[in-house]
């Protein structure tokens, strides 16, 4: 006799596992910038025209440019819209990722 599966069931499981699986081989950052490497690339070198290269520089310098566009003292519109509701850590985060995979240590 063969059980049958509800497929929700099965779908909620694959989803799980992925999820699970990808957690464990990410950085705490790279969730984080995965919305910045739209404009900035995946390894921070930029991908759109005009776009400053971020990966590989120092973390307290990207962490500071990432404050002064939060904190209104560098105005880019879509910056702030990144960067609206995101703590402290988070910022850290993103900045401690872009270094790191700039540098080509991930």
């Amino acid at each position: 006799m063969k059980h049958r599966f509800p497929k929700t069931l099965l779908l909620a499981l694959s989803l799980a596992s992925l999820i699970h699986g990808a957690s464990a081989d990410q950085l705490p950052g790279e969730a984080k910038a995965f919305q910045c490497t739209g404009c900035h690339g995946p390894h921070g070198m930029k991908s759109a025209p005009g776009q400053p290269a971020i990966g590989g520089r120092d973390p307290d310098e990207i962490l500071a440019l990432l404050k002064d566009y939060q904190s209104l003292h560098r105005i880019n519109p879509a910056m702030l819209a990144l960067l609206i509701g995101l703590r402290d850590e988070d910022l850290e985060d993103i900045a401690e990722y872009f270094s790191l995979v700039g540098e080509g240590h991930l």
